[in-house]
């Protein structure tokens, strides 16, 4: 049984420019009118990689200071986790999906955010539904909205 680190209390939801257009209903998260909701109880690690150590530490990317007693970037990998864990039933580019984390961890002022970026670009998943959309048919239908 896989543990995860996070789980979210109740919904959070999210604005951005590359979700505008989108309509979409899904198990754990909804997208309509510019903004995603990510819905209570989902689950996630905070940035990765992450490796766990004979049950003693963590090796791997930090989540940040606490800050407001959450890691600094707790949202920001939020909604990047579930743009990459459902990215085949997403109608985004890895560009777009990058540029999401970016804009919030610049709005959050985080001190590293140009690192973490350039690790998400080069060590994230590389195959986005919008650069393979024949991958999945209910993602075209998605786009043309």
């Amino acid at each position: 049984m896989r543990v995860y680190r996070y789980i979210l209390e109740q919904n959070w939801s999210y604005q951005h420019k590359n979700f505008e257009g989108v309509s979409l209903q899904h198990q754990w998260f909804t997208i309509e009118k510019g903004t995603l909701t990510i819905h209570k109880n989902y689950a996630w690690d905070g940035c990765s990689p992450k490796m766990y150590i004979l049950g003693v530490g963590t090796l791997g990317t930090p989540d940040g200071a606490l800050r407001y007693g959450r890691p600094w970037t707790y949202h920001a990998s939020l909604v990047h986790d579930v743009l990459c864990q459902f990215r085949y039933d997403l109608p985004f580019t890895k560009r777009q999906v990058i540029e999401v984390f970016y804009d919030q961890l610049h709005a959050l002022r985080f001190p590293l955010r140009r690192l973490y970026v350039w690790v998400v670009k080069h060590f994230g998943p590389q195959d986005f539904a919008m650069a393979t959309i024949e991958r999945n048919p209910v993602v075209d239908k998605v786009a043309q909205k």
